[in-house]
C-alpha cells in the first residue's frame, strides 16, 4: 500500500455476508426448501468504490476549494518577496524667472538585514501548510465516501437478506394456514408465522427507507446530489487485514498531514519572529537626479539624497514578544495535533480489532451453528419431532445471527477506513 505523499492534482511548488450460502429453510417438509440466497458480491453490474472516489475527487466542492487555497497562498508568496518600486518624482523648486529651477529624481527604498527573504520564507511555509491541508481535505474526502460506501452497501446486504426472509416466512405462513384448514395445525400456530411475517416485512421496509437515504448521502458526500446510484458492487467479507497490518500507531502518526501543516506553521512563525527582530534595523531610502536652473551660468545641477528612520523609540519588542509567543504556541499546537491524530488513530485499531473478532466469531461459530440448528430443527419437525414454536425460534436465530454479521463486517469496514485516511493509505482496502 502507498502512503500520500504529495498534493494530488497539484503542480510541483518551491463483499457480502451471503458467499455462503443461506440455506433457510421452510417449516414444512412438504414444501420444496427455499433456493439459497446468491452471493451478491459476485453480481457484476453496479458502482463500485473506485469509481465513486473517482466521481468525488473530481467534483468536490471542497477539494476544488482547498485547491484554489493553495494557489492564493502561492501567489501571496511571490509576492512577498518582491522589492519595493522605485519613484519617479520631479517639478520646480522655484519658478521666478531666469531663477526658476526644474528638477526630475528616482527614489528608491534599499531594504535591509534580508528581510524580504525572511517575508518569503515565512509565507512560503504558508503555502507548505496549504498543500498539507489540500491533503488532509483530500483524505477527509475519502475517507468520508469510504464510509458512506460500505454503510449503503450494507444497507443493501440487509435489504436482500430482509427481501429473502419474507419470501421463507411468507411461505411458512401459507402452510401454517394449509395445515390449519386440514385440522393438522392450531391458529395460534397460524397466528405466531403471520406475526413473523409482518414483522419481517416491516424490517424490509425500513431497512429500504435506510438504504435510499445512505444512498442520497453518499452522493451528497461526493459533492454529486443530483447523481444516481442504482446498485452498489462489492464485498463485505473482504479482508482488511493490509490496512491494518499498515498502521504503526506512533511510526504514521508524524506523517499525518495534519502534523506536518502544524509543523510547517512552527517554522513559519520562527521566520517571522526573525523578521520582528530585524525590524527595526532601518531601511535606507535613496534619492537621486537632475536639476536644470534657467540662470545661465547654473544650467545643469545634481540631486542626491539619502534618508534613514532611526530607531530611537520604537524597537519592535512588544512585536518581537507576540512573535516568540506565537513560536511556542505553535510548537505546542504540534504536539496537541499528535496526541489527538493518536488518540483517533488508538480508537480506530480498538474498533477495528472488535469488529475484526466479531466477525471472524460470526463467520466460523455463530453462523454456522444457526444454520445447523435450524437443519436439524426442520428434520425433526418433519418428523413431528418439534413444534411450530421451536422452528419460528431458530429461523429467527439464523436471521439475528446473519443480520449481527453483516453489523460486524461493517463496522470493521468503518473502522478500517477511518485507519486508512489517519495514515493517508491511497490503496483501499
Amino acid at each position: 500500500m502507498k502512503r500520500r505523499t504529495f498534493v494530488h492534482g497539484l503542480g510541483a511548488i518551491a463483499g457480502s455476508l451471503c458467499t455462503q450460502w443461506f440455506a433457510f429453510p421452510l417449516t414444512l417438509a412438504a414444501e420444496p426448501l427455499p433456493a439459497p440466497i446468491i452471493a451478491t458480491d459476485e453480481v457484476a453490474h453496479g458502482t463500485t468504490l473506485e469509481e465513486l472516489v473517482a466521481l468525488a475527487e473530481a467534483s468536490s466542492p471542497n477539494l476544488r476549494q482547498a485547491a484554489a487555497d493553495v494557489e492564493a497562498a502561492r501567489g501571496k508568496a511571490y509576492q512577498a518577496g518582491l522589492y519595493p518600486n522605485p519613484t519617479l518624482s520631479g517639478g520646480g523648486n522655484q519658478i521666478v524667472g531666469n531663477q526658476s529651477q526644474y528638477f526630475g529624481a528616482l527614489s528608491q527604498e534599499i531594504v535591509t538585514k534580508h528581510k524580504l527573504r525572511l517575508d518569503r520564507a515565512a509565507a512560503c511555509r504558508e503555502v507548505y501548510q496549504a498543500e498539507q491541508i489540500f491533503v488532509k481535505t483530500r483524505f477527509e474526502l475519502l475517507t468520508t465516501v469510504r464510509r458512506s460506501f460500505v454503510t449503503a452497501l450494507a444497507a443493501q446486504r440487509r435489504t436482500e437478506v430482509l427481501t429473502r426472509l419474507v419470501e421463507i416466512t411468507g411461505k411458512s405462513q401459507q402452510a401454517a394456514q394449509r395445515l390449519q384448514q386440514a385440522g393438522e395445525g392450531t391458529r395460534s400456530d397460524s397466528l405466531l408465522f403471520e406475526i413473523e411475517l409482518e414483522k419481517a416485512e416491516l424490517g424490509l421496509e425500513n431497512n429500504e427507507a435506510r438504504w435510499q437515504a445512505s444512498r442520497r448521502q453518499l452522493v451528497a458526500n461526493m459533492g454529486l446530489r443530483d447523481l444516481t446510484i442504482e446498485r452498489l458492487v462489492g464485498n463485505l467479507k473482504e479482508s482488511m487485514d493490509g490496512v491494518a497490518q499498515q498502521v504503526l500507531l506512533d511510526g504514521y502518526v508524524p506523517h499525518n498531514a495534519a502534523v506536518q501543516s502544524a509543523e510547517h506553521g512552527v517554522e513559519r512563525n520562527r521566520f517571522l519572529l526573525q523578521r520582528a527582530i530585524v525590524q527595526p534595523f532601518p531601511n535606507i531610502t535613496v534619492y537621486s537626479g537632475y536639476q536644470y536652473q534657467i540662470e545661465p551660468r547654473l544650467h545643469n545641477m545634481a540631486i542626491l539624497q539619502a534618508s534613514v528612520p532611526l530607531p530611537l523609540w520604537n524597537r519592535n519588542e512588544g512585536n518581537i514578544a507576540a512573535a516568540q509567543a506565537e513560536v511556542n504556541r505553535a510548537e505546542a499546537t504540534v504536539e496537541q495535533v499528535q496526541n489527538e491524530i493518536a488518540k483517533q488513530m488508538a480508537d480506530a485499531v480498538g474498533r477495528y480489532r472488535i469488529a475484526d473478532q466479531q466477525a471472524k466469531r460470526y463467520a466460523d461459530r455463530i453462523v454456522p451453528k444457526a444454520r445447523e440448528g435450524v437443519k436439524i430443527m426442520q428434520e425433526g419437525f418433519a418428523q413431528g419431532q418439534f413444534d411450530f414454536l421451536r422452528l419460528l425460534q431458530t429461523q429467527r436465530a439464523l436471521v439475528e445471527a446473519n443480520l449481527g454479521y453483516i453489523d460486524a463486517l461493517e463496522t470493521r469496514w468503518l473502522a478500517a477506513a477511518d485507519l486508512a485516511g489517519l495514515t493517508q493509505l491511497e490503496a483501499f482496502p
